[in-house]
């Protein structure tokens, strides 16, 4: 009897590729601070947070990061910083997923934010043939869109909801144990991922032990 029936993917760093590295980098030479100075900014301002559950706009975003940064930088150059963090998706990653798609319903849970979305679909689209992660998944679902996001215990308890799955019949896997963590204390059965690591021998190793 197979007991897991959902398998729930983060998106950065799981999925596609996450340097955030390079946006701390692309800040710094924008505003002229260090880049210990904007990943102190970016770990501590309330405003990101905000934004990755959608309670503020992009132009409100923008204007944050223009007021905590000083900078003078127009969108698209902004833009192009806060998505320098995003890589590609390896092809491999995507056979695996259709592969997985047969035998277990797939699902998407990313903290995530509007810019963001936009520019990780064009990567997507620009590589394969799908236009939205909507195509290669079964459900999709962004914290900006839920105004939930993760480790908070609500956003799990409503995508188990959402896509009626029992927590003992969901698998989870994050890049991030705090929020594989809080996913635990449900019942949802986790998986650590190292970023950009690769999920496909892990995930076949821990589903035999289930």
């Amino acid at each position: 009897m197979q007991k897991i029936k959902t398998i729930i993917f983060d998106l950065g760093g799981v999925i596609i590729n996450l340097h955030v590295e390079k946006t701390i980098s692309a800040f710094s030479k924008l505003s002229g601070l260090t880049e210990k100075e904007v990943e102190n900014a970016y770990l501590s301002a309330v405003f990101f947070k905000e934004y990755e559950k959608g309670l503020i706009s992009d132009k409100n975003f923008r204007h944050s990061l223009r007021t905590n940064f000083n900078l003078t930088a127009s969108d698209e150059e902004i833009d192009q910083a806060w998505n320098a963090m995003l890589g590609q998706i390896p092809a491999d990653r995507i056979a695996e997923i259709k592969r997985l798609k047969r035998n277990y319903k797939c699902i998407i849970l990313s903290n995530t934010n509007a810019i963001h979305a936009k520019a990780f679909h064009e990567i997507l689209s620009n590589a394969y043939s799908y236009q939205h992660l909507n195509e290669l998944f079964h459900e999709v679902y962004f914290s900006h869109e839920l105004k939930q996001r993760k480790p908070d215990k609500e956003i799990y308890q409503n995508v188990l909801n959402l896509c009626k799955t029992e927590a003992s019949k969901a698998l989870f896997m994050d890049d991030s144990k705090l929020n594989l963590e809080t996913a635990s204390e449900l019942g949802i059965h986790t998986l650590y991922i190292t970023r950009n690591g690769g999920f496909m021998n892990l995930l076949e190793n821990k589903l035999s032990e289930i």
